[in-house]
């Protein structure tokens, strides 16, 4: 796609990855003007692309966080120096890695039990090195994380007590109600979940011990962690990019993220898409034709969409895109993503976390 810069999307072969930059800017504002005095760290497993986050910096955005190794490594190197790695950290190969970014960035990780705790203690001993850590507590998710009150204190102090390990905090994540879409019920279990992450901070306290910092929430619960004293930051990431199904549960952020698909067949009541489940994730659901509520997707091959089309039928080689369902995942299908401006190509950006799931 060299020399592409000023040509109009429609123009670029297909299947290609867009980001319109205008509706990305627009859901940056929405958020940065709700955070209600709290911190934006922004969640690079759904962007996974360096110069995303570089433009992010140069708009005034320096928190990140990852979900796997690889992409605290492709943060570190485009610049970022305060990353948190939300997950577990198992075994000296990657314990490694992450004594490796130091000289980088500073790389905060998360643990959830006395194992984890030795393991990091032990490596940190031996090889003259320390680290920072984040008690995982259990909100509600039923994955990973110590379960909130006294299991998470009782972590938190044999971390004071260790070697050459720092407390930095707590983290929670309701990653099982991004999705809700009743918001009775979403909004009750949601403060729940943050009343008892919000207690165990208070909880620790009382004990003398200072809890540096407490980071929770997502694209779907944001709104509420907001409006919590106690709470120091949200860690939401796809409201940048956002798809078809988020979009239900967020309509104050638009999405930015399409696929530009290329019409290669018709029939009938329908036509077909050069573009499939390898290009678009369907994790979640169908995606939806982009302006086109008369074209319904309805079924993904690997290599093709099939569109029903009550309407006048499109012509082989018309273009089309199409918002997938599943922002985070369609990101790890594409190797380069278009970044583009009322419809003209502004660069090409290649996605370096792409493809990794180390």
């Amino acid at each position: 796609m060299s020399g592409s810069q000023g040509a109009s999307v429609f123009d670029l072969d297909s299947p290609q990855l867009i980001i319109d930059l205008d509706i990305l800017d627009k859901n940056l504002a929405t958020m940065t003007n709700g955070l209600n005095g709290k911190n934006l760290r922004i969640h690079f497993k759904s962007l996974k692309c360096g110069s995303l986050v570089k433009y992010l910096m140069s708009k005034g955005h320096t928190s990140f966080l990852g979900a796997k190794l690889n992409e605290a490594e492709v943060l570190a190197d485009v610049g970022v120096k305060n990353i948190i790695v939300a997950n577990q950290i198992v075994g000296d190969l990657k314990i490694a890695r992450i004594d490796s970014l130091k000289t980088k960035a500073k790389v905060t990780v998360c643990i959830d039990c006395e194992e984890h705790l030795l393991a990091l203690s032990n490596f940190a001993q031996k090889f003259n090195t320390s680290f920072d850590v984040l008690v995982e507590v259990d909100i509600g998710m039923n994955r990973c994380g110590t379960f909130p009150g006294n299991p998470t204190l009782g972590l938190v102090k044999k971390i004071i007590a260790s070697k050459n390990i720092k407390f930095s905090g707590l983290q929670g994540y309701d990653g099982h109600l991004q999705l809700m879409l009743d918001r009775i019920e979403k909004t009750k279990k949601a403060f729940e979940g943050l009343a008892s992450l919000v207690d165990t901070r208070r909880l620790i306290e009382k004990e003398g011990i200072e809890v540096p910092l407490v980071t929770t929430a997502g694209t779907g619960t944001w709104e509420y962690a907001v409006q919590i004293e106690g709470i120091d930051e949200i860690q939401p990431g796809s409201f940048l990019l956002m798809d078809s199904i988020y979009h239900e549960v967020r309509p104050e952020f638009q999405p930015s993220l399409t696929v530009l698909s290329t019409v290669i067949s018709r029939r009938t009541g329908f036509y077909v898409l050069d573009a499939g489940s390898k290009a678009i994730s369907k994790d979640f659901g169908m995606p939806v034709i982009k302006g086109k509520p008369g074209e319904k997707i309805f079924k993904l091959a690997e290599e093709h969409a099939l569109v029903e089309c009550n309407s006048q039928l499109p012509d082989i080689g018309d273009k089309r895109e199409v918002v997938t369902a599943h922002c985070c995942a369609t990101m790890n299908l594409h190797r380069n993503v278009v970044a583009s401006r009322k419809g003209k190509v502004v660069e090409i950006w290649p996605i370096e976390a792409s493809g990794r799931y180390d």
